[in-house]
């Protein structure tokens, strides 16, 4: 093939090829497979790591709701899970008759659907179905018992490491924060 290019006034011939030779294609696509599959890994690692942020973040802003309103209203609040885990949701309300128990006319604060398919949620024992705050802004059981304890935040590999897990620590007074540190990092089965 003959290609006809004018420079500077002058008209000159260039032979040559266009396009890609079937070696430089399969070459170009190997390498960009290779370069695609690389970067998927570190896609779903950081898509994991928003996920589990975002959600310890919701949990950890309904908990701070629920502290807060109990001190201002004076009476108790209660985070209780929606279903028989935690990852079926939670609501906040304001637990009128102190039984921890969302009951009719009690006023719903907020509430959280079913967390994505990818996520486990689980309380502790003394956090196994319920959180409750009393006007002071102190953690109380039901009974009247400090309420302390830890939620655990995992993605499905069930791994507890600060990659793939987080614990939202609740103090005997009550205060909650999240934790990546290996030390709070419990069973994630």
């Amino acid at each position: 093939m003959v290609i006809l290019r004018m420079t500077h006034g002058k008209l000159s011939a260039r032979h040559g090829q266009q396009g890609l030779t079937l070696v430089e294609l399969l070459t170009t696509l190997a390498i960009g497979s290779v370069l695609m599959h690389l970067g998927m890994g570190s896609m779903q690692n950081w898509t994991t790591h928003n996920l589990l942020t975002t959600q310890s973040n919701t949990l950890m802003s309904n908990i701070i709701l629920a502290r807060s309103e109990a001190v201002k209203r004076n009476t108790r609040v209660t985070l209780r899970n929606k279903g028989a885990t935690w990852q079926d949701g939670w609501t906040v309300f304001v637990d009128a008759n102190d039984n921890g128990t969302l009951d009719g006319g009690e006023q719903v604060l907020a509430e959280q659907n079913h967390l994505p398919g990818r996520l486990t949620l689980h309380g502790n024992r003394p956090l196994r179905h319920y959180l409750s705050y009393v006007g002071t802004g102190q953690s109380q059981r039901i009974s009247g018992a400090i309420q302390a304890g830890r939620f655990m935040l995992c993605d499905q590999s069930g791994q507890n490491d600060p990659q793939h897990a987080r614990a939202i620590v609740i103090s005997s007074t009550g205060r909650p924060r999240i934790s990546k540190q290996r030390r709070d990092l419990r069973s994630c089965t």
